[in-house]
Order: C-alpha cells, then sequence, then structure tokens
C-alpha cells in the first residue's frame, strides 16, 4: 500500500456518489460550492483559523496566478466535510502530489506518514499569505475569532429549531463598519471573512471532517502537467483496517518485539524497565514515581505511535495501570511509560491495536 493513501477524490467530488464501508455501512456523499476564494498573491495557506492570527503556518512552496477560484466541498450524508478543494481550472486531475511547505521532503516520511497541518477548532480553511502577513497579530485573532464565535452562536441557534427552519435558513451576512465581512452558511458548515475589503481577498473556512486532527491537502494536475487544484482531505472516505496484537510481557523484556505486522508497517517497539537516555522528564514528575523500579514499564518505539496499547499486567490489579505518560522527543521516537501498584507478574500482557492499514474508499454506484 502506498505510503502516502488519500481519498478518491475524483469520485469524493463527483455529485450523488454511494460507497460501502466495513465499518460505516452505506455512506453518500455530494458536492457543494462553498464560494470564490480570492488569492492576491497566489501563496496559499491551508491551516486551522484560529491559527491565522499566530503566523505560525507557512504557505505551500508551490504557488498559483493570483485570482478569484471556486472552492468546493465533499460533504458525506452526515454533514462531515470529506475534503475541500480549491479549484483552478475546468480540466481534471489525472495525478496527486501532496502539498509541501518549505523545508518539507518526501524522502523523510515513513509509511502512512504525512505532511498536515493540526486542528484543535475543528475547523480547516483557505487562505492567501499575503494576506495575513499584512494584518496584526491582534486584528486577525480579534476578526477570526469573533468569526467562529458567530458561527458557534449561530449553530447552536438552529439546533433549537424545527426541521424545516434549520433546512431553509439563508446564509448571513454580518458586515463591519471597517469593511471586513462575514457570511455564514449553516447549509455547508463554513463562514467566509474578508480580510482585505479592498481587493475582497478572503479566508473560506469549514468543518473539518471528523473534527481535531492532523490533515494533509494534495496538488492536482491535468494530462498536460498543469496545476489543476488543491485539495484537503479530511479522511472521512477512507478505510481504517485495524491490527490486535498481543504479547506477553516477560519474554521481551529489553527486547525489540519482532512480530511480521510490525515490520510490515516499518514500526520498532522495545519494552523496557529503564527510561530511555534520550527522555527527560521533570524533577516533580520523577518524585512522583513508584519507589519500586519493577512497577515500571517501559513502551518506546520507532515510526507511528499504536493507535491503542492496553497492558495487563498480572496479579490482583490485572488491567490497572496507575499512570501513563507519552513524550514525543523526535517526530519518529516516541516512548510511553506505565506505573503499576505492584511489580509485573509472569502473566503480564501487553495488548496493542494498530491501525495497520487505510483504504480510500470506491463508489459502489450513483445515488441518482
Amino acid at each position: 500500500m502506498s505510503p502516502k493513501t488519500h481519498t478518491n477524490f475524483l469520485a469524493a467530488f463527483e455529485p450523488n456518489q454511494v460507497y460501502e464501508s466495513l465499518t460505516e455501512g452505506r455512506i453518500t456523499s455530494d458536492v457543494f460550492q462553498a464560494g470564490d476564494l480570492v488569492l492576491p498573491s497566489g501563496r496559499i495557506i491551508a491551516c486551522d483559523p484560529g491559527w491565522l492570527w499566530c503566523k505560525d503556518v507557512d504557505p505551500f512552496s508551490r504557488t498559483v496566478p493570483p485570482g478569484r477560484y471556486p472552492v468546493f466541498l465533499s460533504v458525506v450524508d452526515s454533514g462531515r466535510i470529506a475534503c475541500a478543494m480549491v479549484k483552478f481550472c475546468s480540466e481534471s486531475p489525472v495525478r496527486w502530489e501532496m502539498a509541501l511547505r518549505p523545508g518539507e521532503d518526501l524522502a523523510e516520511l515513513r509509511r502512512n506518514q504525512f505532511f498536515t497541518y493540526g486542528v484543535d477548532a475543528g475547523l480547516g480553511c483557505f487562505v492567501d499569505a499575503q494576506v495575513v502577513e499584512r494584518r496584526s497579530d491582534e486584528e486577525l485573532q480579534y476578526l477570526v475569532e469573533d468569526a467562529i464565535e458567530q458561527k458557534i452562536q449561530l449553530d447552536d441557534w438552529l439546533a433549537a429549531q424545527d426541521l424545516v427552519t434549520q433546512l431553509t435558513y439563508p446564509s448571513q451576512q454580518i458586515m463591519d463598519r471597517s469593511g471586513f465581512n462575514l457570511t455564514l452558511d449553516p447549509d455547508t458548515d463554513t463562514f467566509h471573512l474578508t480580510l482585505d475589503p479592498d481587493t475582497g481577498a478572503n479566508a473560506i473556512a469549514f468543518g473539518s471532517g471528523y473534527g481535531d486532527g492532523s490533515y494533509a491537502s494534495y496538488w492536482g494536475f491535468t494530462a498536460d502537467d498543469e496545476l489543476a487544484c488543491l485539495v484537503t482531505d479530511f479522511g472521512v472516505l477512507l478505510e481504517h483496517i485495524t491490527k490486535n496484537i498481543e504479547i506477553e510481557v516477560t519474554s521481551f523484556l529489553e527486547k525489540s518485539i519482532e512480530h511480521r505486522d510490525l515490520e510490515r508497517l516499518e514500526m520498532a517497539i522495545r519494552l523496557s524497565v529503564n527510561r530511555p537516555s534520550w527522555v527527560q522528564l521533570s524533577d516533580d514528575f520523577l518524585n512522583d514515581q513508584p519507589s519500586n523500579p519493577d512497577c515500571i514499564l517501559v513502551l518506546e518505539g520507532q515510526g507511528r505511535q499504536p493507535w491503542s496499547v492496553n497492558l495487563e499486567p498480572g496479579g490482583r490489579f490485572s488491567g490497572c495501570p496507575m499512570m501513563m505518560v507519552s513524550e514525543w522527543i523526535e517526530e519518529d521516537r516516541w516512548y510511553r511509560e506505565y506505573w503499576f501498584n505492584e511489580p509485573l507478574q509472569a502473566n503480564a500482557v501487553l495488548k496493542i491495536t494498530l491501525n495497520s492499514e487505510v483504504y480510500p474508499l470506491q463508489p459502489v454506484t450513483t445515488n441518482a
């Protein structure tokens, strides 16, 4: 499987598609236009709009001609936004390339790793970097936070209304005296925020799939290798296949765990009673740890972290760790530390759930 698995974007942006998911059942998707994105410089930022005022997200390295471009949303029947697209031409893309920022290199990625932007407000957006750079942090913070608050208030008000009102409520436009204006569209879970009244340059924000997380974007290219679109993938139309592994702890202490699923996923995991030398913890944390080192177990690894981990230490406290600490030291290196109420027993078991494969859902029919 490709290390850069993404949604079937061509299908996602066709109207009335139907998919069959092993985990979610039948899913239908449709396409909505979210308005036009105005790009005065053609340097695009894709990010959580709540981070705009921090100016902590770089634009993509690739640029597009300045102009006005339509934004489309692929929305599934639950109302979640699966993908968001800025479209630059009428031709369909035939190949996809992960969108990179300065300093990012595809050769550094391991299996199923991506360069992404983080979301902690349940929203993503597209915006031109020039507009962000020309506004002060305080001004951007006020505008973005006010827009998000207005959106939340409208969502809360609509949730209390009858179904007819919810389905027919029109877009709402709020004009600021300074010329900044906000358009809220309850139908597509979006808002448009004008950041430059002179050029009309704006940010178009939208719900980010299942909410908070990390999401990759992709450039689409035509058969003539012309730039066709930019898509952010929120992973709603991906199938996640998991694997469960059970390991006897005492058999692998101070050893690397050998398992075909770990090898296939290019993951290396080691069990130890000793904390890795590269982990630096505060004195307060170290003072709180168990006095008996036999009550501590460290799980360290390289590559992706397991989706979930459960340790059953054996004995009368089986399945009840006192505390788990996970700390990333480097992007490709991690550890988890478990403290127990009693030393590990001979029957202690480590249970790991791995997000082993990700497949793009394929449409089974058109819901005409």
